[in-house]
């Protein structure tokens, strides 16, 4: 069965519980934030709280964020494996690119082991083609 990408859209403002101490988000808060967003995405796509992350590559930040910046996360679903969902998540500030990751999640059952959740994604064109391409480089850098 074909799955919906619901494209989440979030945003908040750094505030000082989020910084480091050159006052700038903390990689480990944006991190957070980035998962966050991933999650909601999965959690979408699925329709179910029973997920869990599994693990987040390609984390990358281009410029500062500074405090009182605020910053937006969209999501694109790029992969659906048979446990799994893999999420592309970008933070900007202004409009411009500030940091992204791939996030991975998987569905579990009662016991919280892997379960299949028995969805696939409808073909992917354009820049989330793209997006898939560079989630499986970094699956098959990991192997």
């Amino acid at each position: 069965m074909e799955g919906n990408d619901k494209h989440i859209k979030t945003a908040h403002m750094v505030l000082g519980r989020d910084l480091n101490h050159h006052d700038t988000l903390f990689a480990g808060q944006g991190a957070s934030y980035l998962i966050e967003c991933g999650f909601f995405a999965a959690q979408g796509f699925l329709d179910t709280t029973d997920i869990v992350f599994l693990g987040l590559d390609g984390f990358r930040f281009w410029r500062p964020v500074r405090k009182g910046e605020t910053f937006a996360l969209e999501s694109t679903l790029v992969a659906a494996g048979r446990t799994s969902v893999a999420v592309h998540v970008l933070l900007t500030v202004h409009d411009e690119a500030a940091a992204e990751a791939f996030a991975t999640f998987v569905r579990v059952d009662g016991g919280g082991n892997a379960t299949a959740h028995g969805l696939s994604l409808p073909p992917l064109t354009g820049a989330a083609a793209l997006l898939r391409q560079r989630y499986d480089r970094y699956q098959e850098a990991g192997r």
